[in-house]
């Protein structure tokens, strides 16, 4: 696959809505500058001077994504990779004092040494020292396999100690029924570790193919209806088909309220320009977007699932948009799921459910947020949050017709529930817990099963996992991002011990391999 085809694969698209095949845009303008980064200021504090950088030395890259280059030229068609945060390179030669790059080796880093024969970088951001940086209060997980996203409060008390979970929520993934001429796998999600670099508030993807959710300066009457609103959702949802710059069908407003970018970024060892997005519908339309990617019917006669993005409902992103900083932690999985502690049921005709101790005040008790959508910050990095306390402490004017979109409440879901292997749901349903159909679902191949160890979803930590393998998946899985979660999993998120991960339920003999439920 070209290098112009996955760095657009990103786009959301419903296409069950629309009588043409999906299309691909761009997820990401090409840019020139060689650092995508929240901590420049950081690496100012470390970065040397040209004249005091010495050949043959070991430097640390003092920012979370830095242009590797395959030429000496800041043009743009020389990028071959993005170095993350402390990779380790060694100076090969200083080259001129005319040109801002240095030729190097690399030592350690995601991207391989042979990606070009010979490399440049920056020499802005190179540092003697390794950059130690804050750990920001909360991290994410994304199991693509059970396509579910939950956001965890880290635990410091002790060395370690199981974290807590502050979300848990669906969320659709890169569809596998399809990919391009080139790749079968195009469309899939990614797995690995990156981080948030920047949030956007109505995102339009750079070859402006799915619309802004919402631009500057727009009529508010011109956005579609909800499509909880009239005869059906399906047929609510067309409202949002429209025709682009080109006249073609498209997805109004695809990338939803609020889109967060990640780093590393690109194709070659980033995350394929694999955001985290919002989706079509508005706030008071809760999962109906989430839940239309799913029904049987839609998925036997086109694919809605996202090109690779992972896709949230609306008030879900925009939650995550007032929780999350820049430069929170994304780690994106494919695992079975369990649980630490174990939720116990009595009683025969009366059902009683003990829950899990941690979680016991969470249980049939959801959190609240409430929301305040404006269209102040629209197509702005950064722009404003949806968070209604922050906006009424900060006395934003809020006038009804004018900047006011949407209010609402969002209900958080704050107790953990571990997804079971189910075979006898199909794979589009978000019920199978192997979206990517990596087992064949029967009991006789229980063993030679392709997942490797679990993901505790009370704890946000993992027993004896690693990333399922892409040679015996056959290309399914891909992994990349920064180092550290390619071939290990980090200290703070390793555990080991007992746990009770649900029972498998294996494919019935009669379901020919197709699962016997839908969404």
């Amino acid at each position: 696959m070209t290098k112009f085809h996955t760095r657009r694969l990103c786009a959301t698209v419903l296409s069950v809505l629309i009588a043409t095949s999906p299309m691909l845009s761009s997820a990401q303008a090409l840019v020139n500058e060689d650092v995508t980064s929240f901590s420049e200021d950081a690496a100012a504090a470390v970065a040397v001077e040209k004249s005091q950088l010495k050949v043959g030395q070991r430097y640390f890259i003092a920012v979370e994504s830095l242009n590797l280059r395959s030429s000496n030229s800041t043009t743009a068609n020389n990028v071959v990779a993005k170095l993350a945060m402390n990779d380790e390179v060694e100076i090969f030669d200083l080259l001129n004092e005319a040109t801002p790059l240095v030729q190097i080796k690399l030592l350690k880093s995601a991207v391989k040494s042979d990606v070009a024969p010979e490399l440049f970088v920056s020499k802005d951001y190179l540092s003697e020292k390794q950059i130690l940086l804050p750990s920001s209060k909360y991290f994410v997980i994304q199991n693509v396999a059970t396509e579910k996203t939950r956001v965890y409060e880290r635990c410091v008390e002790t060395p370690n100690c199981p974290h807590k979970l502050v979300m848990e929520t669906e969320m659709v993934v890169g569809r596998p029924e399809e990919g391009t001429k080139d790749d079968p796998h195009a469309f899939k999600t990614w797995l690995g570790h990156a981080k948030i670099s920047e949030w956007v508030k109505f995102y339009q993807d750079g070859m402006a193919h799915y619309p802004h959710w919402y631009k500057s300066g727009q009529d508010l009457k011109t956005i579609p209806g909800p499509i909880t609103e009239g005869i059906s959702k399906i047929a609510s949802s067309r409202k949002w088909m429209v025709k682009d710059s080109n006249n073609k069908d498209t997805i109004y407003g695809a990338f939803g309220w609020y889109a967060a970018k990640v780093t590393p970024s690109d194709d070659v060892s980033g995350m394929n320009y694999q955001w985290i997005h919002g989706t079509i519908g508005w706030g008071k339309d809760g999962a109906a977007a989430i839940e239309l990617t799913r029904g049987f019917l839609m998925n036997l006669f086109s694919n809605p699932g996202s090109s690779g993005c992972t896709r949230l409902e609306n008030r879900a992103v925009a939650y995550l948009r007032s929780l999350l900083p820049v430069g929170t932690d994304i780690y994106r999985v494919y695992a079975r799921e369990s649980t630490r502690e174990k939720e116990t049921v009595t009683g025969f005709f009366k059902k009683k459910v003990t829950p899990m101790p941690r979680y016991a005040d969470k249980f049939g008790v959801n959190g609240r947020w409430d929301y305040i959508l404006l269209t102040n910050g629209a197509q702005q990095s950064g722009g404003l949050t949806a968070d209604a306390k922050t906006i009424i402490d900060k006395a934003i004017p809020v006038i009804a017709g004018e900047n006011l979109i949407e209010q609402g409440s969002y209900e958080i879901d704050q107790y953990p529930n571990a997804t079971q292997l189910n075979y006898n749901y199909t794979a589009s349903s978000g019920k199978t817990g192997d979206r990517y159909k990596i087992d064949s679902g029967k009991e006789a191949d229980a063993d030679r099963t392709n997942f490797k160890g679990y993901f505790l979803v009370d704890e946000g930590r993992f027993i004896d996992y690693q990333h399922p393998s892409s040679q015996a998946t056959k290309g399914a899985i891909r992994v990349s991002g920064m180092a550290d979660f390619i071939n290990s999993v980090p200290e703070f998120l390793a555990t080991s011990g007992e746990h009770n991960p649900p029972a498998v339920e294996f494919q019935k003999e009669n379901d020919n391999n197709m699962g016997s439920h839908g969404g």
